[in-house]
């Protein structure tokens, strides 16, 4: 039989209460030797979708008495169901229910030994040959409790480049003065894993030296949102969870981004600033980070995660992280969900769960329905 047992990291020694975070989902597992395994088939033929997820049509996308007409449910759950079968024994699996939520997305709940790691899971050669062979891509989900027909999210957080935005910033910044092979040779290196990210932060910054302040009233204007990222933000404010953005970028655009998008919280990178001087006559960046200020590291985001949900007394079991970075692989494996989105190969490859979708509000798929009011 194939290993899929879940693997316990190790909390961080300045986050004592990550174990009593847990608590909770940990006796939710112990009464049971099984658990739910939430199983979502994306098609990557989904057509573009133009029209927003306003609270009235996420609701019509979780209707169960009128589902919508989906033929993946005939061709998908079966074959899927006998390779399920095949990597944990028969014995081991049933399946509870299933459901069309869209056109071009299905979903199946199993119930599946209670040590199943959906991370270790996604990886088995015949998953990814199923995923391969009906261009599909598939998000794997254990329920913290066979109580429980989703996972129900109470604080969500987002990296900001390249995830609620398109853009990476540093980038742009990097444009106005004509450094941008140099700097974004190395954003793409820190990106990608390949160097330490504190240091390569360091680094970009250093070329950055003059740059106009009035750069950040420009980026406010060309800055383009990812698509779907109003509508999944409000959604989300609608059903009551916490938001937030946690970006190795700058603090001046995460601000922005957050009232832009009604986030909760936003963090970031604080830079410094001089007056003008014979060098550069303007209002320009010194190349320095903040003295005054943490760092948003990798490490940073995890505990800010962690910080969160133990301010808001949420198990890190309801919380759902998501990111395209190395930088963010921390935060989604520390979050009871998390997901790559869009991401860099490496983080294709290590975060616990990815999706290549074309707006943020698939990620509404994954969510517990809304309450019908």
């Amino acid at each position: 039989m194939t290993n899929l047992a879940r693997s316990k990291g190790v909390p961080p020694d300045d986050c004592q209460s990550e174990e009593t975070l847990r608590t909770s989902s940990q006796a939710e597992d112990s009464h049971s030797e099984q658990s739910k395994l939430v199983v979502t088939f994306f098609a990557h033929s989904s057509p573009p979708q133009d029209q927003s997820v306003s609270s009235s049509v996420s609701e019509n996308l979780y209707e169960s008495q009128h589902p919508p007409k989906n033929l993946l449910s005939s061709t998908c759950e079966p074959s899927f169901a006998q390779i399920l079968a095949s990597l944990l024994s028969p014995a081991q699996i049933s399946l509870d229910s299933s459901r069309s939520l869209s056109p071009c997305v299905f979903q199946s709940t199993y119930l599946v030994p209670s040590n199943v790691n959906p991370h270790s899971l996604r990886h088995e050669t015949l998953i990814s040959r199923f995923e391969e062979s009906n261009s599909l891509e598939i998000v794997f989900d254990r329920l913290p409790s066979t109580t429980l027909t989703h996972r129900p999210i109470r604080l969500a957080m987002f990296d900001m480049d390249s995830t609620l935005i398109e853009e990476e910033v540093i980038d742009e910044l990097a444009k106005s003065i004509g450094v941008t092979s140099a700097v974004s040779t190395i954003t793409a290196q820190a990106m990608n894993g390949e160097l330490d990210f504190e240091q390569s932060l360091r680094a970009r910054l250093a070329l950055l030296e003059g740059v106009n302040t009035e750069i950040w009233k420009k980026l406010q204007k060309s800055i383009t949102i990812a698509a779907g990222a109003r509508e999944l933000c409000q959604e989300l404010r609608r059903r009551g969870i916490i938001t937030a953005v946690a970006s190795g970028g700058f603090a001046t655009l995460a601000e922005w981004l957050k009232d832009q998008l009604g986030l909760d919280y936003a963090f970031a990178n604080y830079l410094l600033t001089s007056p003008s001087t014979s060098s550069y006559p303007h209002d320009h960046l010194t190349g320095l980070l903040s003295p005054d200020h943490p760092v948003v590291t990798p490490a940073y985001k995890r505990d800010t995660l962690i910080g969160l949900a133990r301010a808001h007394s949420i198990p890190l079991s309801h919380t759902l992280a998501v990111g395209d970075g190395s930088n963010d692989l921390l935060m989604l494996a520390q979050a009871g969900l998390g997901i790559a989105w869009r991401a860099k190969p490496k983080v294709q490859r290590e975060a616990p769960q990815r999706l290549n979708g074309t707006r943020l509000t698939d990620l509404l798929f994954l969510l517990e329905p809304p309450a019908h009011s």
